[in-house]
């Protein structure tokens, strides 16, 4: 794994939790942030199955983490705990596998 690998998935996680954690600037469109939350886990499993092409382990951990920052925004005055929110992360992390495998299996012919 290269640093360039590592360091493209730790922004992308770390852009993840100081965009999930900081208060909102303006209204949402209706469905919007599930699609955000979607497009972002699936970034985040992408870049990491790049790093450790562990489908299995990627998703859990992609998962956990999009669970872990719901927690975390119920504690924020301003965020706010939204189950929705999880699935669409999942979901999203759940995308990025498994195009990340698709890939793989294209490149290989």
């Amino acid at each position: 794994m290269t640093l360039a690998r590592r360091a493209s998935l730790s922004l992308w996680g770390l852009a993840i939790w100081i965009g999930s954690l900081i208060p909102l600037s303006g209204p949402v469109a209706p469905g919007g942030d599930k699609l955000q939350h979607f497009a972002g886990y699936g970034g985040l499993a992408l870049l990491a199955m790049w790093n450790c092409p562990r489908p299995l382990p990627v998703w859990l951990a992609c998962t956990a983490m999009g669970v872990a920052v719901e927690f975390a925004q119920a504690l924020t005055p301003y965020r706010s705990f939204d189950v929705a929110d999880m699935l669409a992360n999942g979901a999203g992390a759940l995308l990025g596998v498994g195009l990340a495998l698709l890939a793989a299996r294209l490149r290989k012919g």
